[in-house]
């Protein structure tokens, strides 16, 4: 059985035993009581977990819990803040100072495996020592491909290929396999909290910020790899997050900068945009990520993240009554004009529950709670965003512990999965399939260093021999990057969007979707004839069929 089959059956084996303790304690005692001779009570039956988890009660009861807070206490709980360094006790200070709800890793706070972990253990720390029975929050971006703050790049973690590959493999097993794999190394570095996986539906080469962190441009497939994407988050006891609601993936300006603009009808955004959501939602995911983009159909000039009307249909549209997390609070788009402490409470009074990254996690929290004391944001309003991430965070305690332990060392142990990834998603639009591609001898041009280097070790043990330039071969190999998007040969391969390949004549045309080891590893086996490639274009590029095998 796989840890993520593990997983689900102790999660079922969890609620039964909530089920079977409620119905021991509905009989009174009685020992006599049967449930042939015992009517159900609607008083004692067990509530049914919502699909993000916990059930309306342990809701209910989280953000009773945040009621007896303080006001500088359950403002700094929808807080999510950045740290400086590598140093273990800033981050643990910076969680303290403001009583934040918890911290967002990114790569600069990267050193080893050990120091993240003993960040990790330091922040959890200093959340008991905030008197909290919670888990902090600690949070990071790794989606694959580029956005990936712990891979091989940065110490021991397994690098994935971008997010993409998963719609080039339409393969259920293998997507839910790769996330579950990635939650595990998370989990095993001390992390509880994953900003994934991306939800954009892309127009491909004029998306704007997405491009290959999106699945592909059907709204359908995007669905069924985020569904399942989600899915292996939870098999691995790792929260995820669909992003970025309601999809930035055909806007022609990048939030990182300015606002860009949704001009579509809600009609094309209900049914295109909106529907990897709807799977993602329904897969269970707990956080909703609202991004800084303004929707003329619902709130005209107004970024989703402050638009109370954008957080209305995430509610009722779409049924989502997980926790909404508004996009970085420190993005071009929402910065300009407006202090952290007013964009903190407009995004709250708007419908948000969790604030990420305000450029001054403090002023944040002042601002706050400046706006209780004068009565511009109400504290039931409050209350509700920070009892929705306690019980958030309480409820992934819970399942974290349902799959068992994950050890230190399996920070580094999903190689198989980014592997099985890549090989699932490598896809041939040109050339006659199933035999020999290249070599025996071959040249190789194009790419990064780092690129040229990783492949050409892939085709050696693939048994290719790769040859000086000056020297003759029997096939020349291009391989194409947003990097270096031009040049030929009789091979030419892209392993960043599969647009790159637009216009190319050359006999044999392969997208693979990746920089890893597993993905020069499944594109050396294809070459020479090891493998197939039965994947297929995710999105379409002019000229191209979506698969010539």
């Amino acid at each position: 059985m796989t840890r993520g089959g593990r997983h689900r059956t102790a999660l079922a084996a969890l609620l039964l035993g909530a089920l079977t303790l409620t119905a021991c304690t509905g009989t009174g005692g009685d020992p006599t009581a049967t449930p042939e001779t015992t009517a159900p009570s609607s008083a004692t039956a067990t509530p049914e977990p919502l699909p993000w988890g916990p059930t309306e009660p342990e809701v209910q009861a989280a953000i009773e819990t945040a009621a007896t807070m303080s006001p500088e206490a359950v403002a700094g709980q929808v807080i999510l803040g950045r740290y400086p360094g590598t140093d273990p006790a800033a981050a643990a200070q910076e969680l303290s100072r403001h009583q934040l709800g918890g911290l967002v890793l990114f790569g600069e706070n990267v050193r080893t495996l050990e120091q993240v972990q003993a960040t990790a253990e330091a922040v959890q720390a200093a959340q008991t020592e905030l008197g909290r029975s919670w888990p902090a929050i600690f949070a990071v971006d790794n989606e694959g491909g580029p956005v990936q703050r712990l891979s091989a790049r940065t110490g021991p973690w397994t690098s994935f290929p971008e997010f993409m590959a998963n719609g080039a493999a339409n393969d259920e097993d293998v997507t839910r396999g790769a996330a579950e794999a990635m939650a595990i190394e998370l989990r095993a570095s001390g992390l509880n909290f994953n900003f994934a996986p991306v939800a954009d539906v892309t127009v491909g080469a004029d998306d704007a910020a997405i491009g290959t962190r999106s699945a592909g441009d059907d709204p359908q497939l995007v669905a069924d790899v985020v569904s399942a994407a989600v899915q292996g988050f939870t098999d691995g006891g790792v929260l995820s997050s669909v992003k970025h609601f309601p999809g930035h993936g055909s806007l022609q300006v990048d939030s990182h900068e300015g606002l860009p603009e949704q001009h579509t009808s809600g009609r094309e955004l209900a049914r295109r945009d909106l529907v990897p959501f709807q799977a993602g939602i329904e897969a269970g995911a707990a956080t909703v990520m609202v991004g800084h983009i303004a929707v003329d159909a619902w709130d005209p000039g107004v970024p989703a993240s402050l638009s109370p009307a954008a957080y209305s249909h995430l509610r009722e549209d779409l049924g989502f009554t997980g926790v909404a997390i508004t996009d970085g609070l420190d993005m071009g788009a929402v910065t300009e004009g407006s202090s952290p402490g007013e964009i903190a409470v407009q995004a709250l009074a708007a419908g948000a529950d969790l604030l990420l990254g305000p450029t001054d996690a403090g002023a944040a929290q002042q601002g706050i709670v400046d706006a209780l004391a004068d009565g511009s944001l109400g504290r039931e309003r409050l209350d509700q965003a920070a009892g929705r991430v306690i019980a958030m965070m309480r409820w992934q305690a819970q399942a974290a512990e349902a799959t068992g332990p994950v050890a230190a060392d399996e920070a580094g142990s999903g190689a198989d999965a980014s592997l099985a990834l890549s090989r699932a998603a490598i896809t041939q639009v040109s050339g006659e399939c199933g035999g020999v591609l290249a070599g025996p001898q071959i040249h190789v041009r194009g790419g990064s260093t780092e690129d040229w280097d990783a492949f050409v070790a892939a085709a050696e043990d693939a048994g290719l021999q790769v040859v000086p330039l000056e020297e003759d071969a029997d096939t020349n190999v291009r391989l194409l990057t947003a990097g270096s998007p031009t040049g030929t040969g009789d091979v030419v391969i892209t392993l960043d969007g599969p647009w790159l390949l637009q216009g190319q004549d050359a006999p044999v045309l392969l997208a693979a979707f990746g920089h890893t080891s597993g993905t020069f590893t499944a594109l050396a086996d294809v070459l020479a004839g090891q493998a197939a490639a039965p994947g297929t274009l995710p999105v379409q590029v002019r000229g191209l069929p979506a698969s010539s095998c």
